[in-house]
């Protein structure tokens, strides 16, 4: 008998092998492949999602796995869904929703559609699509039963507009933060402030202007003058560069709200400090003083 080289069992002996075989060729005793043979309950869910890329002989099967992965996050109900097989053609993944959870289970495939999914959800949705755009596929999720079949979901993979990046731009402006840093050798000295979680790192000007700001080191400053930006393509604005022409120290009631706002940046080590506005002080050490 010819064997299946999906199961590695004789086609012929049903009671062994769960694959439907497709073509037997008793002659020449060709190794056949074989359809899964899904045995559903009559009121399961067969949903399958189709990858038009690759087939099951060339995906690989470490990316495979991804997508399982992500198809099984999609659809939740972690302990109903259940691995249905992996058809020939373009690569389609199937499984089986238990009928007690398709309701829930196709509740959460219309909202993506929809567009009103839980950020988990569509965090999960925009993954996958993003796999399937970088393997140049699109993909869709419809289900089979006895009475047919109906599309649920789409993907649109490789056929989704590419986002922009914009930029880069001059723009003149200020930035508000504690004075973290300034050091350098050459002409252009590099200064860093620290504004909460933000740090801004691409900061420079000239020794002048650096020399007057290394007396106000950990205070609060806003410094004027001229960014290089670009937009990126998810909306936000990166700072490339910012030069700076002036400055000036913003009034505050005292050194304990420095050392409030240092606390505020986490992972910095602020919080476990004892004596704050000492090691303040002695940081600063002489305001004369270049870092």
């Amino acid at each position: 008998m010819p064997m299946c080289i999906e199961c590695a069992t004789i086609s012929a002996a049903a009671s062994e092998c769960v694959h439907e075989p497709r073509e037997i060729d008793e002659a020449n005793r060709k190794q056949t492949r074989c359809r899964p043979r899904i045995k559903l309950m009559p009121k399961d869910k067969y949903l399958i999602f189709h990858i038009d890329a690759y087939s099951p002989e060339t995906i690989p099967l470490a990316k495979l796995a991804d997508y399982m992965t992500e198809f099984a996050a999609l659809l939740g109900r972690d302990n109903a869904v259940h691995f249905g097989g992996l058809t020939s053609g373009s690569t389609k993944l199937a499984a089986i929703v238990e009928y007690e959870d398709v309701p829930k289970v196709t509740a959460r495939l219309g909202d993506l559609r929809r567009g009103s999914a839980a950020k988990d959800v569509m965090k999960v949705f925009e993954a996958i699509d993003t796999r399937l755009a970088n393997d140049n596929a699109t993909g869709r999720i419809y289900v089979e039963d006895q009475e047919g079949s109906a599309e649920l979901l789409t993907f649109p993979g490789r056929t989704k507009p590419k986002a922009l990046t914009y930029g880069p731009f001059n723009q003149e402006g200020h930035l508000d933060g504690i004075l973290i840093s300034v050091g350098g050798k050459d002409e252009s000295i590099s200064i860093r402030l620290q504004n909460g979680d933000v740090t801004h790192a691409n900061c420079e000007t000239n020794r002048t202007i650096a020399r007057d700001m290394g007396k106000h080191l950990f205070e609060l400053i806003r410094i004027h003058g001229t960014g290089r930006w670009t937009r990126e393509a998810d909306g936000a604005w990166t700072l490339l560069r910012f030069r700076i022409h002036r400055f000036e120290v913003l009034k505050q009631d005292s050194l304990r709200e420095v050392v409030s706002i240092l606390r505020a940046v986490r992972g910095n080590g602020w919080k476990e400090i004892k004596e704050p506005l000492a090691e303040l002080a002695d940081l600063r050490g002489d305001e004369d003083e270049m870092h």
